[in-house]
């Protein structure tokens, strides 16, 4: 007995869970955004001055450390997407060495990423 899978079944379900993780990710954006500032000066709840946010060196790092957060979570998704390839390929063998090759590229991107972001801290603490 073999499992038929629809496509459109699965389109569908792909569509909706990414719709709501998505909108999960955003909510929980907008509430961490919203109390930001009273964390950052609990007595009035207003963010510090220009002078204490830190040096130029200090926010290119923070820019840098960002930007590899987010290719770091878009990594982790292509390994997802490879493994969603695999599990649904139902034998076909092209499929499964395009979800390998996937899952190979996503492992070396994560491996870049978590060395460069080794050299940035390096370099950041090395300039003070």
């Amino acid at each position: 007995m073999k499992l038929q899978i629809n496509k459109t079944k699965m389109k569908n379900l792909a569509v909706r869970t990414s719709t709501m993780l998505a909108m999960l990710g955003a909510t929980a954006t907008n509430a961490f955004a919203q109390s930001a500032s009273f964390f950052d000066n609990p007595q009035g709840g207003a963010a510090p001055s220009a002078a204490a946010q830190g040096t130029l060196g200090q926010n290119i790092t923070l820019i840098i450390n960002y930007f590899l957060g987010i290719l770091g979570l878009i990594a982790v998704a292509f390994l997802i997407y490879a493994g969603i390839l695999m599990v649904t390929a139902g034998g076909a063998d092209e499929q499964i060495t395009k979800a390998r090759k996937v899952i190979m590229y996503a492992v070396v991107g994560i491996v870049i990423i978590l060395l460069s972001w080794t050299i940035v801290t390096f370099v950041a603490s090395a300039l003070g």
